[in-house]
């Protein structure tokens, strides 16, 4: 055709690694004489979706070859498309022809390959139903997954979207936007997916008509959304892709990206991350002084310019804690902690470091304590096992920006004798920590997870009223009560 290119890169992600989690997404690109095409797939994180692997491959696979299938129908008839009734019932129709087919791959996946004791054996015991609903023959749920594809031609480009992610366009006057509509679904952990009863009627689409098709558009999965702290910074990683583009052509930007992404997501939210993209190099050199200016000037030391509300953080650190719970598969967790202290003893660099204790472990513990409720409840006798830490390291500039962005103090050089002066941090920051903890509850998560309330404890290592009534007002439920009267106890 064609002025454009198209790449795309699919990386395991850290925590992934970490964890000897099989990668869950996928990705595809494919230029022809008459189009571009790229799709990314993101398969779901939690245990009982045993071969989303397979169902985010089969998807973009699908996507693919419905796409090609489409091109062939709608080529000389693009007309039809520039009248929003007709072209709503086109993509409808595509839409629908790919979710048979997904439909059809993992029907004979099934079919050819039944699910083994061993794939069986991974679901945790909280989550022992789908075993049943797995041996009783059914299979969709198994292979769930999002999906996101785009089509570039000489006259149109479209795009079609169900689930969680991201798509970016970089226009010739250097903004960048989401030109699908967001799906209210999807929040947190929770997706719309292939898997679900009505996936043929929850696409959303987006269209450009000859003369409107951007320079670059950019898919990428949630492990490259949850990896930026808001969406502006998403949309400008994006535009300096595209800068990119058009200084170093596309070969060089191509393997940049495909050496970024591990960075991402190592510094980020550590989940895999697939990311795609449409550029036409010849276009995005014509328009790359209103990229720059457009651009914010942005590194990992200065962030100053860089808007984080509290509700940016909340949602960051929440999505975190989540990923990091869904992949522990110990069976007697009776209580989660989030252990606050200063990095560096500074006041104004507040952390938090999650965590839990075992049954087993409180059991060993029993007989060096004072007591039972000291073995239970001090954090001396838990395990300390560090399953995620937030506020150092990579993530230290999202909290001092936080700070600077709600007119909380900051000093870079403070150290433990400014604690009162800085008090104001220390309860601004267990405060967004127990609104994450009341949020986690109620939205069923955590009884989702365990199969019962568990309290999430937020504290340090004092044990005072303080503690007792932040941990009362975020836990909101009876499991925490016993903590309480230990904090109480534990006054002097």
């Amino acid at each position: 055709m064609n002025n454009y290119s198209s790449f795309s890169h699919t990386i395991i992600g850290a925590f992934h690694a970490d964890k000897g989690i099989v990668c869950q997404d996928c990705s595809m690109s494919v230029d022809n004489e008459k189009y571009s095409f790229i799709a990314v797939a993101d398969g779901h994180g939690s245990p009982q979706y045993i071969r989303t692997d397979r169902g985010s491959r089969f998807a973009v696979e699908c996507a693919c070859e419905c796409a090609n299938e489409f091109m062939d129908i709608v080529d000389g008839a693009e007309i039809l498309l520039n009248n929003e009734k007709k072209r709503m019932k086109l993509f409808s129709f595509l839409w629908r022809n790919v979710v048979s087919l997904w439909y059809d791959k993992i029907a004979e996946d099934y079919i050819n390959n039944p699910f083994t004791d061993e794939e069986l054996e991974k679901i945790p015991d909280e989550l022992s139903a789908y075993r049943q609903y797995y041996k009783d023959g059914n299979f969709l749920i198994a292979y769930g997954t999002t999906l996101e594809f785009f089509v570039v031609s000489k006259d149109f480009a479209f795009g079609v979207q169900i689930g969680d992610g991201k798509c970016v366009i970089v226009a010739e006057d250097g903004s960048a936007y989401n030109p699908i509509p967001d799906d209210p679904r999807c929040n947190g952990n929770i997706t719309s997916s292939m898997c679900q009863d009505d996936a043929r009627d929850s696409a959303r689409y987006c269209y450009f008509e000859k003369g409107a098709v951007p320079p670059a558009v950019f898919l990428g999965t949630d492990g490259v959304d949850k990896s930026c702290w808001n969406e502006e910074q998403l949309y400008d990683l994006y535009r300096t892709l595209a800068i990119q583009f058009a200084e170093s052509g596309f070969e060089k930007t191509d393997e940049y990206i495909k050496n970024l992404l591990p960075e991402i997501s190592a510094n980020g939210c550590g989940d895999d991350i697939s990311c795609a993209g449409i550029v036409n190099v010849n276009a995005l050199k014509k328009c790359v002084e209103e990229l720059e200016k457009s651009s914010e000037e942005d590194s990992s030391d200065e962030i100053y310019n860089v808007h984080v509300s509290t509700e940016d953080i909340k949602g960051l650190i929440s999505i975190l804690i989540e990923d990091t719970i869904s992949s522990w598969e110990e069976p007697d967790i009776y209580a989660l902690s989030l252990f606050v202290y200063d990095d560096e003893d500074n006041p104004c660099k507040p952390t938090v470091i999650l965590g839990y204790n075992t049954e087993s472990e409180y059991e060993r513990n029993i007989s060096i304590a004072d007591s039972k409720q000291e073995a239970r409840w001090n954090y001396i006798f838990w395990l300390q096992n560090n399953e995620l830490s937030f506020g150092t390291d990579e993530t230290a500039p999202i909290v001092r920006q936080w700070l600077i962005s709600n007119d909380l103090p900051y000093d870079e050089n403070a150290d433990s004798s400014d604690a009162e002066r800085y008090s104001c941090v220390t309860d601004a920051f267990t405060s967004l920590l127990a609104d994450i903890v009341q949020n986690l509850h109620a939205s069923g998560f955590i009884t989702k997870t365990f199969g019962k309330d568990i309290p999430i404890l937020i504290h340090g290592l004092d044990y005072n009223n303080k503690t007792a009534e932040i941990n009362l007002l975020a836990n909101c439920n009876e499991s925490v009560r016993d903590f309480v009267n230990f904090c109480k106890k534990d006054i002097k």
